[in-house]
């Protein structure tokens, strides 16, 4: 019986999709995307917590480049698409040292930040393209995860810039480690 409902479940299932969250809604799937991906939303997660510790005018600068780096990916895939394996384990690996900065909790060049967000923002838009090979799709879904990315970023570093305890500030660091 085990057997048979196993097959039976296994049978009805449709076929799996990386990227589509909702069919037919490229844009809406664009914007899911940064959030119903656990990779992504960590990264976007640690990334905000490391921009607001920044706050003022730098904080401002760098939430403004990570949308312009995400652009940018998006033409250099429609440009020349091309697949890159190392991409999920870049994006992981710049959202983990943004948290492990947040927690270290040292003045940082301006360089340091600005570099993990380009590289991760980039990473970010590789691994986010759509599985259709629609240009207008592909655009899109691409767009929607500009949008999405980019309101989970800099609301999570408005939230971060905040605290002005120093209780409020380690947790902040915690939320980073």
């Amino acid at each position: 019986t085990a057997a048979f409902a196993v097959l039976a479940f296994a049978l009805s299932c449709g076929g799996a999709q990386a990227h589509d969250f909702i069919e037919g809604a490229g844009f809406l799937n664009g914007i899911l995307h940064p959030l119903l991906v656990p990779s992504h939303a960590l990264t976007l997660f640690a990334f905000g917590l490391m921009t607001g510790r920044h706050g003022g005018r730098q904080g401002v600068l760098l939430t403004l480049l990570f949308p312009a780096v995400l652009i940018a990916a998006i033409l250099l895939i429609v440009s020349a698409a091309f697949p890159l394996d190392a991409v999920p384990v870049i994006l992981i690996a710049c959202g983990a040292a943004a948290g492990l900065l947040t927690a270290w909790a040292q003045p940082l060049p301006s360089i340091v930040p600005a570099a993990l967000l380009v590289a991760g923002g980039l990473s970010l838009i590789f691994d986010s393209v759509p599985s259709v090979v629609s240009r207008r799709d592909t655009l899109l879904a691409l767009g929607g995860t500009v949008l999405g990315a980019t309101l989970i970023l800099g609301l999570v570093a408005f939230a971060a810039s905040r605290p002005t305890r120093d209780w409020q500030r380690i947790g902040v660091r915690i939320l980073g480690s």
